[in-house]
């Protein structure tokens, strides 16, 4: 077996990779050896992040994409391999997060929660698809959460979208998995992103997420791109359809 981690030559598709995990992982992917493609709706920051990569000596580039726009990614689909000639991992990392009980969230905000983080999801994995049929080769990976596990009041959407998104994986892995193509997902307890800070100004929040890890801490960004490489890596050829907890212990309860 080859343990060897590095992605020379490799091309790989980012999503929500300007800030946060995506950015993380987009690094990441870079400091191995990959060309990334750093799709995402803030182009200012998406921007930024390449550029950074590349004054590090990486490869990477920037897509403006809204995941929930078939079309649009479809598009980037055909320009990344009219570029760079294919596309061997795509991680779905674009997602949002609201926190409101049912009753008091308005439905249309519950809608773009799933448009985002499932829909998306499942319109990304449909457009490459057919790229890694035809080269016979092809990891997806799919961010997931904790919240597709266990629940919290105040979370209904953003549960429903990540509890999705783990049966996402599970179906089309299956659908893909005779064209050499692994389908995984990484499911992420609370982290030290942009998208946590505001849990950290809710004392008596902060402390319950502390009081559920036996960690007791957030996780770092590091913490998960670490799986993810892990799943984008011929070490996990055989895994099909998992979603790796990265909970910092609190489904161990």
């Amino acid at each position: 077996m080859n343990f060897d981690l590095r992605m020379d030559g490799k091309v790989a598709i980012v999503t929500g990779g300007a800030m946060g995990l995506g950015k993380g992982v987009a690094k990441g992917f870079a400091s191995l050896g990959a060309d990334v493609v750093i799709a995402d709706i803030n182009e200012k920051a998406g921007r930024e992040t390449a550029d950074a990569i590349a004054k590090e000596g990486g490869k990477a580039s920037f897509y403006s994409l809204d995941v929930t726009d078939s079309g649009q990614f479809e598009q980037m689909v055909k320009d990344t391999t009219g570029k760079l000639k294919r596309i061997d991992v795509l991680v779905n990392n674009a997602g949002i997060a609201t926190k409101a009980d049912c009753i008091d969230m308005k439905v249309e905000d519950y809608r773009r929660i799933i448009d985002i983080n499932l829909t998306g999801v499942w319109i990304g994995g449909r457009a490459v698809a057919p790229v890694m049929i035809e080269q016979k080769y092809g990891k997806i990976i799919n961010m997931c959460s904790l919240f597709g596990f266990v629940a919290l009041a105040g979370l209904s959407a953003y549960a429903s979208s990540k509890g999705g998104v783990s049966q996402l994986t599970k179906t089309l892995a299956l659908e893909l998995v005779d064209h050499n193509i692994n389908v995984n997902a990484v499911a992420p307890a609370y982290i030290e992103t942009e998208m946590t800070n505001n849990a950290r100004t809710d004392k008596a929040r902060f402390e319950d997420i502390l009081r559920r890890t036996p960690k007791n801490r957030l996780g770092t960004i590091e913490e998960v791109v670490g799986p993810v490489v892990f799943l984008a890596s011929e070490l996990s050829s055989f895994m099909v359809g998992e979603t790796m907890l990265v909970d910092g212990g609190w489904t161990a309860w």
